[in-house]
């Protein structure tokens, strides 16, 4: 019995000391707390996997320890930790089902919820949150489902519900290490509310209980927020001048003159202290942050407070005095971030404040000579692009399409309060300028009806919009601008008559496309093959393959006219079969050609046949070339019969490498025909493609009984 109870022990040890270490690497990695409440570059990735791989050491070897269940709710929370939410919810939505006995459950729901909103699920994160308070509504994590509650409710754009969230930490847990969390999230949710007062009063209280300066310095500006937010600008001023009073301004700038300085003091500012420069050296001109530490919160400080009031200015229409707060900063701060901000919020003052688009273009233009290339230059530049475009439809020549132009250059500018500048009263009456200026256009209806749509869904007033509308309907007919106030008088629940709708001209039509038309596409396709061009095509004009025309091979044509390539077998290069050539050296296999046809025994010599007056004796026989001669006409008249002698040799072939039968033997010349009208001399001959000679043919009795 005793070495039984020592060995259950000693298992009950080693499990408990495998998920003591789970534990210990779980809470080094959230410093103690439940979880990590302020997750941004969190690097603790490392402890929860370590937290995890105990876990399951617990439940692999100790399936049926009593900690199985905390070991698997572990799990799932270091889950969360390493930004895997998603198997946290699968692991957590059956809890109660794998562990019904379980006092993990209310725990497991919490951080389900804490999952869902992880995962973006922020309305099962509400559900479930909801479900914990009412599981357990003492417990430890009551706190923090508030705040993660809060902080879904934010995320589903219902502030109202996340300010009061937040609010039941500060009153019922006031010394909770949440309670700044709490007063932080619910001044930002008061603030998208419109409740600008809480908001204010909760950044001032963050603000007082600040551990830093630089964190002081932040809640003062958020308080700005919210008093510009409720417009109250004349309070934000005296805010911010109060604030500017006890801010150190920044250094003088160094000197802008550059060069060699010969004298080993440098110059002295403004206070007589003096800068020791040693012998020779430089001082930079142009230099990003000159005499200024440059990205120092602290020293930019002063810069910042100085800008915000020339904002606050420029939003209460003072322009002058926001272009003079403008200017002090790029002179406080040259050539650096913040002088380039100030020196796009310029020309910012004079588009928008001024309305001098010439002035502002100028000034956009300067902001890449502040500080190079910063996300202000690109601004400037989108918005100097715009300007453009607005500038060039206002001035536009004459005619409708001129008018056109114009009215699109009052339909940007509408479009650019509304959207970009959040001014939505004077996108109206920029709407409305334009319906003054082209009454009775197609501009001035589409005029009207966005100028209804700004007072309806912007300013809150219907009624205004709704007369509107009637007036579009009544005023211009046939028009797409009609059927769209019909559209939004039928949305809002107002019958229009039919009676009353024109439906818009169909456009005309276009003239026609005097382009050129297209190559139509050929309606038969030359098939691949024996047909086709190529190796085995139909012959050509002079009888050769569609390979002839490659006189790369080294192909030519031999005394007969056929093609013959220097390759083994009289093949092209790489293309033999293998087979030698015959005795006359011609292509056997697959370019053998057919056998020529067996000559007869010559015949004896006939008597002279009488002379045909309608067909010329027949021609000597020429010798065979290898160049084509072109086919003889008519003969001419035969010189007299010469005296009998001994018969011409027979003519020497020109291809001995191709021999060719002998011809037949010559024969007396015929009679001398009455002489008669000379015939045409032949034309000449043509060497660059010329068909084959004839081939000698046997004696041929049927043509004047005489041989060739």
């Amino acid at each position: 019995m005793g070495l039984a109870a020592a060995a259950a022990l000693a298992s009950s040890c080693a499990y408990y000391n495998t998920f003591y270490l789970a534990r210990k690497y779980y809470f080094k990695a959230t410093s103690g707390a439940p979880y990590e409440v302020d997750r941004q570059g969190s690097v603790q990735a490392s402890n929860y996997t370590h937290s995890i791989d105990y876990s399951k050491k617990v439940i692999a070897q100790y399936p049926k320890s009593k900690w199985v269940d905390d070991a698997y709710l572990l799990w799932a929370e270091a889950l969360v930790g390493r930004d895997d939410p998603l198997q946290t919810i699968t692991m957590l939505q059956d809890f109660a089902g794998k562990f019904p006995k379980s006092e993990q459950r209310a725990t497991a729901t919490f951080f389900l919820g804490l999952a869902y909103r992880n995962a973006r699920r922020y309305r099962q994160a509400v559900d479930t949150f909801d479900d914990f308070l009412k599981q357990a509504p003492r417990d430890a994590l009551v706190p923090y489902a508030h705040l993660e509650r809060a902080r879904a409710l934010s995320s589903l754009g219902r502030y109202g519900e996340s300010a009061d969230a937040a609010g039941v930490i500060v009153d019922h847990y006031p010394k909770h290490d949440l309670l700044d969390r709490a007063l932080r999230q619910r001044a930002e949710s008061r603030l998208q509310d419109g409740n600008y007062d809480g908001a204010r009063a909760d950044f001032h209280e963050i603000g007082s209980r600040a551990t830093s300066d630089q964190e002081r310095f932040d809640f003062i500006m958020r308080e700005a927020d919210c008093l510009e937010a409720a417009r109250t600008y004349d309070a934000e001023l005296a805010l911010l001048h109060a604030e500017l009073a006890h801010t150190p301004p920044p250094p003088p700038p160094a000197n802008s003159a550059s060069g060699p300085v010969t004298s080993a003091t440098g110059p002295s500012d403004t206070r007589g202290t003096s800068t020791v420069v040693p012998a020779g050296a430089t001082i930079p001109t142009n230099t990003p942050g000159a005499g200024v530490a440059a990205g120092n919160p602290s020293t930019e400080r002063y810069g910042r407070l100085t800008m915000r009031i020339g904002t606050v200015n420029l939003l209460a229409g003072r322009v002058k005095e926001s272009l003079a707060q403008y200017q002090n900063v790029i002179k406080d701060y040259p050539k650096s971030a913040l002088s380039a901000e100030a020196q796009y919020r310029i020309g910012y003052a004079c588009e928008t404040g001024s309305e001098d688009f010439d002035r502002a273009l100028q000034e956009y233009g300067k902001v890449k000579e502040q500080y190079g290339l910063t996300l202000y230059t690109q601004q400037a530049q989108q918005r100097s692009d715009d300007l453009n475009r607005i500038m060039q439809f206002r001035h536009g020549g004459g005619g409708a399409d001129s008018l056109e132009k114009k009215a699109e250059a009052g339909f940007l500018t509408a479009e650019r309060y509304l959207f970009e500048l959040k001014h939505p009263d004077r996108a109206a009456e920029e709407y409305a300028n334009v319906a003054k200026q082209y009454p009775g256009t197609a501009a001035a209806g589409r005029a009207l009806n966005a100028q209804a749509w700004v007072l309806e869904r912007k300013l809150d007033r219907p009624a205004a919009a709704d007369s509107i509308y009637w007036k579009v309907v009544h005023e211009y007919p046939a028009t797409e601008a009609q059927m769209a106030a019909r559209d939004y008088l039928e949305g809002d629940g107002i019958v229009v008559a039919d009676s009353l709708i024109v439906p818009p001209k169909p456009p005309a039509p276009t003239a026609a496309d005097s382009a050129r038309a297209l190559t139509p596409i050929p309606g038969k396709t030359p098939a691949l093959g024996a047909g086709g061009a190529g190796l085995f095509g139909r012959p050509d004009s002079l009888g050769g393959r569609g390979i002839a025309q490659f006189p790369s091979l080294g192909a030519r044509r031999d005394s007969l006219g056929r093609m013959v390539f220097p390759g083994p077998g009289g093949m092209p290069p790489g293309m033999g079969l293998g087979a030698p050539p015959d005795s006359l050296a011609r292509p056997r296999g697959l370019f053998a050609p057919a056998p020529p046809a067996p000559s007869p025994a010559p015949a004896p010599a006939p008597s002279p046949a009488p002379a045909d007056s309608t067909r010329g004796p027949s021609p000597s026989p020429a010798p065979p070339s290898s160049v084509s001669t072109p086919a003889p006409g008519p003969a001419p008249p035969p010189a007299p019969a010469p005296s009998a002698g001994p018969p011409p040799a027979a003519p020497a072939p020109a291809d001995t490498t191709h021999a060719v039968a002998p011809p037949s033997p010559p024969v007396a010349p015929p009679p001398v025909p009455a002489p008669g009208p000379q015939p045409a001399a032949p034309a000449p001959a043509d060497t660059t493609r010329a068909p084959a000679a004839p081939v000698p043919a046997p004696t041929d009795t049927t043509h004047h009984g005489g041989t060739r």
